[in-house]
């Protein structure tokens, strides 16, 4: 989970009514743009670049230290959806 998803889980476990506008992203047409929105209201510059990229740069350079490259890479390291990961931590 990159820096600003951390800083966002850290105030959620502090701030009950940023809890739940958190939570509340998750019901509009375009989830993650939403949770975006909300952090950059409340002052998170979290882009949808950050939450996407965020488990594949992991795995990528997993897959980069491997000599020759891993063939299978997913099988052994796989990356986990930060923002699905962000929700569990908050829930």
């Amino acid at each position: 989970m990159n820096d600003i998803l951390e800083s966002m889980r850290d105030r959620a476990h502090r701030d009950e009514n940023f809890r739940q506008g958190l939570l509340k992203t998750r019901e509009a047409a375009d989830p993650l743009s939403a949770l975006c929105d909300f952090a950059a209201a409340n002052g998170y510059p979290l882009t949808l670049g950050d939450v996407i990229s965020d488990g594949e740069e992991f795995a990528c350079n997993q897959m980069k230290s491997t000599n020759g490259g891993n063939p299978m890479p997913y099988d052994c390291f796989g990356f986990d959806d930060a923002y699905e990961m962000f929700f569990i931590s908050i829930s």
